[in-house]
């Protein structure tokens, strides 16, 4: 039996650092191969998201533990031999924490983190853990080559939505001027209190607990060296339409 990935211990341990390999528009434009493992990508943060090779689910990483949602929107635990063609961590460390004590919708969520994080061209750390009224989430099938691109395949994607529950969301939020390294405004997972379900998070109302952010100012890309990322668009002239639509936004 595969045993669940966790943080490693072999590099110092730098708080609130963002860690990334690869980039959201290599990624749009099916590059959906990596060569980081999730044990090397541990190494580097215990806190974060992502996806896997082939684009075989959503990742989130929780406490140093890599969950994998596949397109049924279960979670399980995903061994460290598995790649990443792209994903985002850091050793999160929260510099402000508040209770949310009323039910706030996403737009409401997203503009009391903006006063918090108060510097939009930082990024930002963001956990919140407590109770939901609802959160919509989607999910993506492992794809076959020829990859077929990305707004193709999000167009198939199975989605889901729950009601009344316990979790923990997480996740960055980006700079504008950053669209196309990574997700402009805000990218988030879930994942529910008895470790079995979420994904990526397109909506949601919660309803109380404890909100953590941290501010980002130390960035660190890995990019790969494949022919495929060699041979990638990088700068499409409908970048961010692209990714808003990908990403549910």
């Amino acid at each position: 039996m595969t045993e669940p990935v966790s943080q490693k211990k072999n590099l110092p341990r730098v708080k609130n650092r963002l860690y990334q390999t690869s980039t959201m528009a290599a990624l749009l434009d099916a590059v959906y191969d990596g060569d980081m493992t999730l044990d090397s990508l541990l190494e580097h943060g215990d806190f974060g998201l992502g996806t896997f090779n082939a684009l075989d689910g959503e990742m989130i990483v929780a406490e140093g533990v890599v969950k994998q949602f596949r397109a049924e929107g279960v979670a399980s635990s995903a061994s460290g031999d598995l790649k990443t063609p792209f994903a985002s961590v850091t050793f999160f460390e929260p510099e402000i924490t508040v209770t949310l004590d009323k039910p706030c919708n996403k737009e409401a969520f997203e503009a009391k983190v903006n006063e918090l994080l108060a510097n939009p061209n930082l990024f930002g750390a963001i956990r919140f853990t407590g109770e939901f009224e609802t959160v919509d989430t989607r999910t993506v099938f492992c794809q076959c080559k020829p990859y077929p691109h990305m707004l193709d395949v999000v167009a198939k994607q199975p989605t889901f939505t729950m009601n009344n529950i316990s979790g923990t969301m997480l996740g960055f939020r980006t700079p504008s001027y950053m669209q196309g390294i990574n997700v402009a405004g805000y990218h988030l997972h879930v994942l529910s209190d008895d470790g079995k379900h979420g994904g990526h998070v397109t909506d949601y109302i919660v309803k109380k607990g404890k909100l953590e952010i941290a501010r980002i100012s130390d960035l660190e890309i890995a990019l790969p060296r494949t022919k495929e990322f060699a041979e990638a668009d990088l700068s499409p002239e409908n970048l961010s339409e692209s990714i808003r639509t990908a990403e549910g936004g």
